[in-house]
């Protein structure tokens, strides 16, 4: 797996939380290999994995199992650069919901944000790709989340439900007082679950040609900046695997390319097509099977099989063992 990366200004906030927990916050920013004052380089790029260790360690030092979403809630409004104003700049929830999800690769690319509009009421999913599965960080993303919403169209604004795929920990009253809905855990996927009518709920923002003119000079911005074109094939492959379209012509006709072009893209960065989605399917396999309400049928269907048998046979070839024993040898884990 590649080393993801995180714009430093997701530090904001920690050391006042580690403050308020009694914990030597610069200590451990120092084990993990960070300096303490880098967050005032908000730009600054520092590795995912650090992050999330950081967020563990300090869990470990101070027993407080809400520290992630402490330290969210002590950040404020997330700093996402200029993915941020231009957030601020569209007319809807709904369409800022549609940018955040498309545009927060340019903040950190370990994270993946997907609108879901299937159901009865939107869910707007986030899943963190790291070598160091974290309680922590997901906390600390929902809380996030809840407060970029909270500043697009309001504070009065609160989500239907917070749904995550762990279990409960043992300190929630932090976040429950903060999202002041209910909090579900052990569910099949992590996301905010939005009221019917959220997406059309109105950001708070400039006038209409103000915006126009705003999201002209930011597009011109992004247009101009290197572009993290893996980040965006996985993201997109996510998307199409759980809406059963995943295939190499969908893909690539979904980034205004054809096939060949798809190919010569990723070959170009020692990539290919099959490789990714291997990764892809592979992750997503072994996040699902962790959670125990998951049924193998669920499962293969997340992932794009026409059947439990095929899945059954993939999942043998990449992991050297069935998936009822993987998910058995899980449950006896804890």
């Amino acid at each position: 797996m590649r080393k993801r990366v995180v714009r430093s200004a997701t530090l904001h906030g920690y050391l006042r939380a580690a403050c308020d927990v009694g914990i030597d916050g610069k200590a451990l920013m120092a084990r993990v290999g960070l300096s303490s004052d880098i967050a005032a380089s908000p730009d600054s790029l520092i590795p995912l994995d650090a992050w999330i260790r950081l967020l563990d360690l300090s869990v470990a030092a101070s027993a407080r199992t809400d520290f992630g979403a402490r330290v969210a809630i002590a950040r404020g409004v997330p700093d996402y650069g200029l993915v941020s104003l231009l957030l601020r700049e569209e007319e809807t929830l709904g369409d800022a919901l549609q940018t955040y999800s498309t545009q927060l690769h340019r903040h950190c690319d370990g994270i993946f944000i997907d609108l879901d509009e299937r159901f009865e009421k939107p869910l707007l999913t986030f899943r963190i790709e790291s070598e160091i599965p974290s309680i922590q960080v997901m906390e600390y993303c929902a809380c996030g989340i809840v407060q970029m919403i909270r500043w697009l169209v309001g504070q009065d604004w609160q989500p239907d439900a917070v749904c995550q795929e762990h279990s409960r920990p043992a300190h929630t009253q932090l976040q429950g007082n903060f999202m002041r809905c209910e909090l579900r855990y052990d569910q099949v996927v992590s996301g905010i679950l939005l009221g019917r009518d959220a997406l059309s709920m109105k950001v708070v923002a400039s006038s209409a040609a103000l915006r126009r003119h705003a999201k002209t000079l930011l597009e011109q911005t992004f247009n101009h900046s290197p572009e993290n074109f893996e980040a965006r094939v996985e993201w997109l492959m996510h998307q199409q695997l759980r809406d059963s379209r995943c295939s190499v012509d969908t893909l690539a006709s979904s980034l205004g390319m054809n096939r060949r072009t798809l190919h010569r893209r990723l070959a170009g960065k020692g990539l290919s097509y099959s490789g990714l989605l291997q990764h892809v399917r592979c992750d997503t396999a072994k996040r699902l099977l962790s959670v125990q309400a998951v049924s193998l049928t669920q499962a293969a269907e997340a992932l794009g099989f026409g059947s439990l048998s095929v899945f059954s046979r993939w999942f043998q070839a990449s992991f050297g063992c069935s998936a009822s024993t993987w998910k058995r040898n899980l449950a006896a884990a804890g």
